[in-house]
């Protein structure tokens, strides 16, 4: 289906070949000027060019535009500028890389060229491998740290598996703060307003105490509104009677314990965080040098929350009221209390001849509590509640009531890394022994509080203590020159990963067909189908997650160990065409290890149809791999006015981890029973499991470029197209909102595999070979730029950027519906700024503005629980300001 967005991002392509097509004889003429000067034919002012950037993507200090790997770099006053202050906000501004947040359990989704992984929890691995100052940070939640007082952020795409190792099949991003300076004392202070009573403050001190001792600190705050508009949830109908009619009590059907009044400074989608570092570099002497520091983050936020997609829902019978996108019904206000600190340290000592001994080292804590409103207020429609019958309810309920609730948790890691770099004037190489320690524990609750058949509650409780991450990884990476101009490059990884559960254990079960969720502190009214069983105003404190384990029925052991390894490896050739121009090829591969889950009964509690019982899995899954390939330019022309990077890649993705709710096991049914026609698969068990799905393959190129087309002037961007296929995936289950496709005559789901084959069995069987990868749109693109006015004794700085994507889907089915479709659509986003100074730098101002489009832009999808509609999270909508800055 052709995409009506189309047209508008095709002119703005062309407007952008257009400005450099007129860049070019500017350059061109600014080069000829320079020639001119040096023969002394004509003397002006030498024009700007660019500096070079310096990246650490080999693990040693090289010039970007020198460097063969596919590697973008952000620098410090670019982030600021464009108000990045997590990663999350880093989405769209280099090629390929999309970013989402998974809102129960604030766990951050990365995904480069469409390698992801949506698994969040305490041994769940992302794909893509974050990195503070080149060491490994091991949990999805610590990405939603604040970015505060960087040098630069280096995202480096395709697989890194040999100098980055474990957890980096998609790429690397690597968040580098500043470092504490020598020579000097300064400072700055920033002050920011903005919309939904935003509030930020930053502050940074350099204090040189010596020639050869520094002390560097940072401090960030950033408070905000919520931007959606929160009402509490206090519906009550009660169940709906034979009659047709509902019996309303004057009391809540949601579940009331928590539901309270709350401002808007305490809304979901607020912010209300604040993080410190100090960061102290001493030069022990000429040859050795040790920077260490601490920081502490912390997050009093709501969190995030679903929402419907009122412009997919609209013409329908689910579409949003007159408050809009931006609107929830909550009886869970959000609550997040998240703790990070982190102590670090790096020494390098200088041995002589060109050799260096490096040793880096982080220490982390994480701590985190959370409630988070699941369902967001959805409910059935009156038209599809299904009546209470004597006999029960098996279809829709009256309310729809669910929670999370991350009642305590505890994340310790340790992070060690060795390395000895040499460089000579025909080789070098990098070397290293790579140790990580991971003590994770966890109290975890769901509740699900209106269920079939009588509207009453079932939930889970997961008490996990002691669940441990360790790696370990040998390695080696050398470069040598060939022959002139030439360059070889070859290294090779190590990995080997454990995973441990001791003393994990899961209470509580999903039955709701008794009253054992009151643990004894309610009584049913009424005969059971006869009434509401419960009101929200009935559920105690003493019931559930805040009455902890002896409220649920016997747990399960999950104590279990697994172990992996893989070896990875890198091979590049590197040609040098002159002093500022490179080709490179490179062949690497990457590895995520396998995993494993709470202990789960494949009989579904009851008797397996082969006889056996009590049949207990941990749902294992074998390791991920990536094998991709490179071909490159880099280059710097036209006198150093601009610099190009193009790559072209292909990559062999294999094994892919995917997460979600899977089927495990067939029980036998009661005798006389049978599946009704409603739910033909009625004796399938599933689970949440993750699972390998097969393979894929992902070609694509990437070009960026930064451009001084004239005086003053800064054009920069890139170009991405990506073509991110499956290639097998024998076991997809169609299941996406099957019973509402034909209504939006959508194709319909695939029918349910009753065959012999026990992966399929229970799954709507659906070929999705050749289909696109989730966050892998096909073209994306970005132009920014930005113009230096003087006036008077005083500078105006203004800046624009325009930033293109073309549709995304969130999962394989790639379903193009307009009403139920699981992709976002294309769009085109916005932003922009002006900055006032003088000429001295001493203080600034900057009015600026972002998604000033004020597109609606989702960055996860998920189905609506409540009818035929989808439930998501979203990037935030316009937001505008103005900070203010003093240099001292």
């Amino acid at each position: 289906m052709r995409d009506k967005t189309t047209r508008f991002p095709r002119l703005s392509a062309v407007a952008t070949a257009a400005l450099l097509t007129l860049a070019l004889p500017a350059l061109a003429q600014q080069a000829t000027n320079k020639e001119e000067e040096k023969d002394g034919k004509k003397k002006t002012a030498a024009p700007n060019t660019l500096p070079s950037v310096t990246v650490t993507a080999t693990r040693s200090a090289t010039d970007l535009l020198k460097t063969p790997v596919s590697v973008s770099a952000l620098q410090a006053d670019d982030l600021v500028r464009e108000n990045v202050k997590e990663l999350i906000n880093l989405s769209g501004y280099v090629p390929n890389l999309q970013l989402g947040l998974s809102s129960g359990d604030s766990g951050v989704l990365a995904s480069i060229r469409g390698v992801t992984s949506t698994n969040f929890t305490e041994i769940g691995d992302p794909a893509v491998g974050i990195h503070i100052d080149g060491i490994y940070s091991p949990r999805p939640q610590g990405s939603l740290a604040l970015m505060f007082d960087l040098d630069r952020v280096e995202v480096l795409r395709g697989a890194q598996g040999t100098l980055f190792g474990r957890n980096s099949t998609a790429g690397v991003v690597n968040i580098i703060p500043a470092a504490p300076d020598f020579k000097n004392n300064y400072g700055w202070t920033q002050l920011q307003t903005s919309s939904y009573q935003g509030r930020q403050l930053r502050i940074v001190q350099n204090v040189s105490l010596a020639d050869n001792f520094a002390i560097r600190g940072a401090f960030m705050m950033d408070k905000r509104d919520g931007y959606i508009q929160q009402v509490r949830d206090l519906s009550d109908r009660g169940i709906k009677k034979p009659d047709g009619t509902f019996s309303p009590d004057g009391k809540p059907d949601v579940d009331q314990r928590l539901n309270r009044k709350v401002d808007p400074s305490d809304y979901y989608t607020n912010s209300d965080q604040y993080a410190a570092r100090v960061t102290a570099r001493w030069a022990i002497s000429k040859d050795l040098e040790w920077q260490f520091g601490y920081e502490h983050y912390q997050n009093n936020s709501a969190g995030e929350v679903g929402l419907k997609d009122c412009e997919m829902a609209a013409g329908t019978k689910w579409a949003c009221g007159p408050e809009g996108q931006w609107f929830a019904k909550i009886n869970v206000p959000g609550r997040i209390d998240m703790s990070i600190d982190t102590a670090r340290s790096n020494i390098t000592w200088k041995l002589g001849n060109g050799m260096e001994l490096g040793y880096k080292a982080a220490y982390a804590v994480q701590k985190r509590s959370q409630d988070h409103d699941d369902d967001g207020g959805q409910a059935w429609l009156n038209e599809d509640v299904g009546i209470m019958q004597p006999w029960g309810n098996w279809g829709n309920q009256h309310a729809f009531d669910r929670a999370t609730y991350t009642v305590a948790s505890n994340y310790k890691s340790l992070v060690n890394e060795l390395q000895l770099r040499q460089q000579t004037k025909d080789w070098r190489y990098v070397a290293g022994i790579f140790t990580m320690d991971e003590k994770n524990a966890i109290l975890f609750a769901q509740d699900m509080l209106v269920e079939a058949p009588w509207a009453m509650a079932y939930g889970q409780y997961y008490d996990q203590p002691d669940r441990r991450v360790e790696s370990r990884g040998l390695f080696a990476q050398g470069d040598m020159a060939l022959a002139e101009g030439w360059t070889g490059t070859a290294g090779i990884r190590f990995s080997k990963d454990r995973r441990s559960d001791k003393g994990g254990r899961s209470y509580g079960n999903w039955d709701a067909g008794t009253p054992w969720y009151y643990n004894g502190q309610h009584t049913v009214p009424c005969e059971l189908g006869l009434c509401t069983p419960h009101n929200g105003t009935d559920l105690t404190m003493g019931m559930g997650p805040f009455a902890g384990p002896s409220a649920y029925t016997p747990p399960s052991n999950n104590e279990h160990e697994a172990n992996w390894k893989k070896a990875t490896y890198r091979l590049g050739l590197q040609y040098d065409i002159d002093k500022k121009q490179m080709l490179f090829a490179s062949l690497a591969t990457g590895y995520r290890p396998g995993g494993f889950g709470d202990q789960f009964d494949t009989c579904g509690g009851g008797t397996c149809v082969d006889g056996g019982s009590n049949k207990f899995s941990f749902l294992e899954y074998k390791p991920e791999t990536t094998r991709n390939f490179e071909l490159g330019y880099k280059g710097r022309l036209f006198d150093n006015k601009l610099d190009l990077s193009v790559t072209l890649f292909s990559t062999d993705y294999n094994d892919m981890h995917t997460t979600g709710m899977n089927a495990v096991g067939q029980k036998k049914l009661a005798a006389g029973q049978t599946c009704p026609d409603w739910n033909p698969a009625c004796d399938i068990v599933n689970a949440w499991k993750t699972e390998n799905i097969g393979k894929a393959r992902i070609r694509g190129v990437e070009l960026e470029y930064k451009v001084l087309p004239w005086e003053n002037g800064t054009l920069s961007g890139y170009l991405s197209f990506l073509d991110a296929k499956v290639k097998s995936y024998p076991t997809y289950d169609d299941n996406w909102i099957c019973g509402y496709r034909s209504m939006f005559k959508a194709e319909e789901c695939a029918p349910i595999y009753l065959g012999a084959d026990a992966d399929k069995r229970g799954r709507r069987i659906k070929d999705v070979t050749g289909n696109r990868l989730p966050y892998a749109p096909k073209i994306s693109y970005a132009v920014n730029y930005s113009h230096y006015i003087p006036v008077g004794d005083y500078v105006v700085s203004p800046s624009v950027g325009m930033r293109y994507q073309s549709r995304m889907y969130f999962t394989v089915r790639n379903l193009d519906n307009d009403h139920i479709g699981d992709f976002q659509k294309a769009y085109t986003n916005w932003n922009a700024s002006v900055r006032f100074a003088p000429s001295n730098d001493k203080w600034s101002l900057e009015l600026w503005g972002t998604n000033l489009t004020n597109n609606i832009i989702k960055n996860w999808m998920g189905q609506g629980n409540t009818g035929g509609y989808t439930f998501n999270s979203y990037n935030p909508p316009r937001m505008v300001g103005l900070r203010a800055t003093v240099n001292y």
